[in-house]
């Protein structure tokens, strides 16, 4: 069951990215978010009428904190990734240098704030992440 979702977000990364590089350069990059936050308002709203749910006030008073640190950090993603782009970075290397220190953050928070085992064997794949990222980032 899990390989329909990781489908799902493959998917929507590889046109995340390719519509993150394709933002006017003359448009501001807050306005770009405002048009992709309606469009994800008015999707959102469409599948929450078409799935299951409690009437939308009880649903809606189901949100904690993370639901609010969740939106700031999609506006920090997409901003960072419309300014890597306009700074030159490249489609096919900013999103597989960005995911691996990702993945490097996440082996820390998940270990001190989780309590998630910090093997040798991760220890020993983070440090092959850091070496893909030199190599990823030496110019050719």
């Amino acid at each position: 069951m899990i390989f329909l979702p990781i489908t799902l977000a493959v998917a929507a990364n590889v046109f995340y990215h390719v519509a993150s590089k394709s933002v006017p350069a003359e448009q501001n990059a807050f306005m770009g978010l405002v048009v992709n936050y309606a469009t994800a308002l008015l999707a959102s709203a469409i599948l929450f009428f078409l799935t299951p749910h409690e009437k939308i006030f009880v649903e809606a008073a189901k949100s904690n904190w993370a639901c609010i640190l969740m939106g700031v950090s999609i506006t920090g993603v997409e901003v960072g990734f419309v300014m890597i782009y306009r700074a030159g970075g490249e489609l096919s290397t900013v999103s597989l240098i960005v995911n691996i220190l990702l993945a490097l953050a996440m082996l820390l928070v998940g270990g001190f704030f989780y309590h998630e085992e910090i093997s040798a064997r991760k220890i020993f794949g983070a440090i092959l992440c850091l070496a893909g990222v030199a190599l990823l980032s030496l110019k050719e």
